[in-house]
């Protein structure tokens, strides 16, 4: 099985985990986001889908600026 962009048909092969929250209360968190390389297309995932045993993380550093 393999995932792709739904608009351009781009075999996506990475992820990055984001810090959204969709729902008030920090209810709806634990993201991924999906963005293809050859339209931009963006797709967010639940960080527990199936899909993502396909694909690789892509290591997100996060610091204060210092």
């Amino acid at each position: 099985m393999s995932v792709s962009c739904l608009r351009c048909d781009q075999k996506l092969e990475e992820y990055r985990f984001t810090r959204l929250e969709f729902v008030p209360d920090g209810v709806g968190h634990g993201y991924v986001m999906l963005e293809c390389a050859r339209c931009g297309h963006v797709e967010f995932l639940s960080g527990k889908s199936p899909l993502l045993s396909e694909l690789q993380p892509i290591p997100t550093f996060v610091g204060d600026g210092d």
